[in-house]
């Protein structure tokens, strides 16, 4: 039987058992409970679903896309793996009830609420409440009573719907126990759909009167035009105003991923839900994020890192002898975040991928303010880093390649029992490779010098000490350290010595 039958068989063989059932491992489902509007808005399908398939082949995304009350009520039945939603108070319950297997959610993105209408604008929002949300509800309740317009409300307990409420609960508006408008209003609506449909359903109006709005997350509104679905709703109000009833924050709208804790379900897939957070959270995915659908108009901002502001910068060439400062502030990128008081800021260089040299550190005050004073220790890169802290991602941010020059000082030469002794300070003081310290000298008023002595200094350690014998006579030295592919070398001042 000849090699290439023996190879065909082979191969037979093997594609045969990748078709066996159980032969090969199977691809494990990892399933998501999320708010709707990660699917509405084009995010699931075009940017989370191929690129996480594509980094964690082993895994089946199963995307179950309902309002984050039905999303959180799924996950507490122990229907998933994984939750993402937006609504900061269901979310808190869910944490404090033990359901989630971290002791806190990370955030992924963030954007903002917005109400739409036609573009007659009936309860003329534009021209009393553009960037006043209470107001604007106040202006659709007054027009829905004089028969003029309609309010389309998710109601189906989303976070979009929570925020609904909480704006209306900030109104003058007469409000029933789940501080929606009481009496049930011919001019009040709940859908009971995703934020996509809601949206739909507000463009076709099948309502006495006409005039119908509701509010939506920008993200899918972005989508439903872009892609032709919804072209007879325009943006009525946005741009909370700080002086308006519940802050310039009130319409901000925060997206937050957990893995559901196997402590209440062992049938859990933990490693594929902390696999998929990990990705969510990832510098790629945040990129990518912060591109979609486009750069200029991005339906979401990525939020999974801390944001760094720096009023002191590396230089890019500086004396291992010096310390150097980078300072500025930290703070997550969500608005309104509080701040990241006692988060641990570091100056860091990585001598491999795996193994970092923290040169300084410091901790954020109360305000995220730090300040780091580092004594560098080789030339190259240099990172500000932190560990994970609260809701945020692991920071690795560069701050910039550094040339580091080699430093090294002379003190007063003197002679003992005929050598001339040698004392100094040589930084870098740490993390050598090969550095060595050359003694060079020459007699008083010739030209060159040449080198008389070399030790190699220790992995550690500033002071050094060397004993040189030279001859009788008048002469200058010098030091220099030299660690070649760490510092560019660098030498002492001359210093003159007379030898009995």
């Amino acid at each position: 039987m000849t090699v290439r039958v023996i190879a065909a068989i082979v191969m037979t063989l093997t594609v045969a058992a990748a078709g066996a059932p159980g032969a090969l491992a199977q691809r494990q489902d990892v399933v998501v409970q999320s708010t709707t509007s990660v699917r509405d808005s084009g995010l699931l399908d075009r940017l989370i679903a191929p690129r996480f398939e594509r980094r964690f082949p082993q895994y089946d995304l199963k995307f179950v896309a309902v309002g984050t009350g039905q999303a959180i009520t799924n996950a507490r039945a122990g229907q998933g793996d994984v939750l993402i939603g937006h609504s900061p108070a269901l979310e808190s319950q869910f944490v404090s009830d033990g359901f989630s297997y971290e002791p806190i959610g990370r955030t992924v993105m963030w954007n903002d609420f917005v109400i739409v209408g036609p573009a007659s604008d009936p309860a003329g929002i534009m021209t009393a409440s553009r960037n006043d949300a209470v107001g604007a509800f106040e202006a659709l309740a007054a027009a829905g009573a004089a028969g003029r317009a309609n309010f389309v409300s998710r109601g189906d307990n989303s976070g979009t719907h929570n925020k609904e409420r909480e704006i209306w609960s900030l109104s003058g508006v007469p409000r029933n126990g789940s501080n929606e408008p009481s009496g049930s209003p011919a001019w009040y609506h709940k859908a009971g759909l995703g934020m996509a449909d809601t949206l739909r359903l507000t463009q076709q109006c099948p309502f006495s009167g006409g005039g119908c709005y509701t509010l939506t997350d920008r993200g899918t509104l972005q989508q439903l035009t872009q892609n032709g679905a919804i072209t007879a709703l325009e943006v009525v109000m946005d741009g909370q105003s700080s002086s308006a009833r519940g802050g310039q924050n009130l319409m901000l709208n925060v997206y937050n991923v957990y893995a559901i804790n196997p402590a209440k379900y062992p049938s859990v897939k933990l490693d594929a839900a902390l696999a998929f957070m990990d990705f969510m959270t990832s510098k790629s995915f945040q990129r990518s994020l912060g591109r979609f659908p486009s750069a200029q108009q991005p339906g979401f901002f990525p939020a999974a890192f801390p944001g760094v502001t720096l009023t002191r910068r590396l230089p890019r060439t500086v004396s291992a002898a010096r310390r150097v400062t980078v300072a500025g502030r930290i703070a997550s990128t969500v608005p309104s975040a509080a701040p990241l008081a006692g988060l641990l800021v570091r100056v860091t260089r990585f001598a491999t991928p795996l193994n970092p040299i923290v040169e300084d550190r410091d901790r954020a005050g109360a305000q995220g303010a730090f300040r780091l004073r580092a004594r560098l220790t080789r030339s190259g890169p240099q990172f500000l880093t932190t560990r994970r802290f609260q809701n945020l991602s692991a920071l690795s941010l560069r701050l910039g390649g550094v040339k580091l020059r080699a430093s090294v000082s002379l003190a007063p030469l003197h002679v003992a029992s005929g050598e001339v002794v040698l004392r100094g300070r040589a930084f870098p003081a740490r993390d050598r490779r090969r550095a060595v310290l050359q003694v060079r000298a020459r007699r008083a008023g010739s030209q060159g010098f040449g080198l008389v002595h070399r030790v190699r200094l220790p992995r550690r350690g500033s002071r050094y000490r060397i004993n040189v014998n030279l001859p009788a006579g008048s002469w200058e030295l010098r030091t220099r350290y030299g660690d070649e592919g760490i510092v560019a070398p660098g030498a002492s001042r001359v210093r003159s010595v007379s030898v009995p």
